[in-house]
């Protein structure tokens, strides 16, 4: 891979691009098989309990308008690299949230093509300078460069960070624009960088946990941020995980120049490679996504008539398995994550619960403001503020100062990075603002402690998975034997090995939540609370 670097790539680095590409999806794609036959066969015989998973008590969020309408536009100054200067550009965020530039604004009334355009997956949105100094140094490891850009034309600075994406830096003209742009941007980002985690599909879950099964199989835990945006992205992310140290070694010496232009060539090169790496796993996967209908049609017709005997043999080789590893498990979890489980609830629950109250009382505001229109007001303004009431949620600048109760996470997490190994961070702040944009009745306080179960999952189980690999995972192989011939595609031994290290650390993660749980009963429906159903005030 190595050899000089130039503004596009060389045949070789193409055909080794490509093959590596090639090579995700195809080793990829059998341990999808594995976790959707698994995710098959918990979804049939959870249709089996009737104390099953209750409801969330959320509506869905749909596309805030026509693909084709424009959500938000306006002027902004955008520093392109290649003059090292500021330009000024019209930008359109469309309904579907692509992010459209234009000459000017003239140029997009009269029909002329845009500059360029961008999906918002995957992005950050930042509004210091040296955070994205910061982001853009740890990218360009080696290479100083000095300032990412030249004096800027005022002090309203925000940027668009992907690592493998162009990178935009913008200027507003004031403080007000800056802030509907970046609350605007923001709901594109999170939509689309959350696709798959809004997707409440058998399909989206077992392609989830498949990323996890693949990169655990290679000795890394927690695929954190690596999970946004659409599945080939996803894939993506993965593979440049694997390639960008190959990259460094190989292509970043090779590069000539002032310390300025050997970043500007470096970045370039990332998203040519990015490019390319994304357009290959896109037709790859496409071929393998027309396969999965029938597969999933394959799967039930095999679970459903042995779902008893699965279930027992499933049972019978948890309880092997648990003879084995509940005793260095529970061990893992007294000394590396009790400890600190009460702390990082609170962590996580705080932020969460001040957004959601802000919410409420967001939404509270406007019914009563509603009210007040009822005896002043003929019925079509009544309706047409209905309307507006309902669309709330996707109104940026209204809802931003509830979803900037999720900055602190970002600061008061920042250690699990360095003791657990947990980076997922963007994630973990999209998917509060998510719980935030839906509308909630008098179970919010069941849907919050969800989510802190949920998120305390995510940050404990890697790093106990990681610590019991070498004394308990490796011996996976001695019970191999105990999978039926005719059921070993749907009975997966790491699955069920996985579920008894979960089980321990539920146990753990129950008691720390138990106080919060009882709490919420406390001041619940009856129980004293000043929160009163927001279904019930609409009515």
């Amino acid at each position: 891979m190595g050899g000089k670097c130039s503004s596009s790539l060389s045949g070789r680095q193409r055909r080794y691009l490509r093959g590596r590409a090639d090579a995700t999806v195809k080793n990829f794609v059998p341990y999808y098989r594995r976790q959707l036959a698994t995710a098959l066969l918990r979804r049939v015989s959870g249709e089996l309990d009737p104390h099953g998973k209750p409801a969330l008590q959320l509506l869905p969020s749909e596309l805030p308008g026509p693909p084709a309408a424009a959500l938000h536009d306006g002027l902004l100054s955008q520093y392109d690299g290649d003059s090292r200067s500021w330009q000024e550009n019209y930008f359109v965020l469309l309904g579907d949230f692509t992010l459209q530039w234009f000459e000017s604004e003239e140029a997009l009334r009269t029909g002329s093509e845009p500059r360029g355009s961008t999906v918002l997956s995957g992005y950050r949105l930042l509004s210091s300078p040296s955070e994205y100094a910061e982001l853009l140094a740890d990218l360009c490891q080696g290479l100083a460069g000095g300032s990412p850009f030249a004096d800027p034309p005022g002090e309203f600075l925000f940027f668009l960070y992907h690592p493998f994406r162009r990178h935009f830096c913008f200027c507003a003209d004031s403080a007000g624009s800056r802030r509907i742009w970046r609350a605007a941007l923001g709901d594109g980002v999170r939509y689309h960088s959350t696709e798959l985690q809004r997707r409440d599909s058998l399909e989206a879950e077992a392609f989830l946990q498949a990323v996890r099964f693949y990169r655990q199989e290679r000795g890394r835990y927690g695929a954190g941020d690596l999970l946004l945006g659409p599945e080939p992205e996803i894939l993506g992310n993965v593979l440049m995980e694997d390639l960008l140290p190959v990259l460094r070694a190989q292509v970043l010496p090779s590069i000539r120049g002032s310390e300025r232009r050997r970043r500007q060539l470096w970045l370039q090169f990332l998203q040519e490679v990015y490019t390319l790496v994304l357009s290959e796993i896109s037709g790859e996967f496409e071929g393998f996504q027309k396969e999965k209908e029938k597969l999933r049609l394959e799967l039930e017709k095999k679970i459903r008539p042995d779902l008893d005997q699965m279930l027992t043999l499933k049972d019978q080789i948890a309880g092997k398995l648990q003879a084995v590893v509940r005793i260095p498990a529970e061990s893992w979890c007294s000394r590396g994550v009790e400890p600190h489980l009460d702390r990082v609830t609170e962590e996580l629950a705080r932020p969460v619960s001040s957004g959601v109250e802000a919410v409420r009382s967001l939404f509270a505001q406007r019914v009563d403001e509603m009210i007040g229109l009822v005896q002043s007001s003929p019925v079509t303004v009544l309706r047409k503020e209905l309307v507006t009431l309902g669309r709330t949620s996707w109104q940026p600048d209204v809802m931003h100062p509830c979803y900037e109760e999720t900055d602190p996470y970002r600061e008061s997490l920042r250690e699990l990075e360095e003791r657990f190994g947990f980076r997922g961070a963007t994630s973990l702040v999209l998917g509060a603002q998510n719980l935030m944009q839906q509308k909630f009745d008098y179970d919010s306080g069941s849907v919050r402690e969800r989510f802190t179960r949920e998120w305390l999952i995510r940050i404990f189980l890697p790093f106990l998975l990681k610590r019991l690999e070498s004394g308990c995972k490796l011996e996976l192989p001695r019970y191999e034997s105990l999978v039926f011939a005719d059921f070993s595609d749907i009975v997966n031994l790491e699955n069920v090995y996985e579920e008894t290290v979960l089980a321990v650390l539920l146990r753990a993660v129950g008691k720390a939540l138990a106080p919060a749980s009882r709490r919420d009963v406390a001041s619940g429906p009856g129980g004293g609370s000043d929160e009163e159903p927001l279904y019930e005030e609409m009515g």
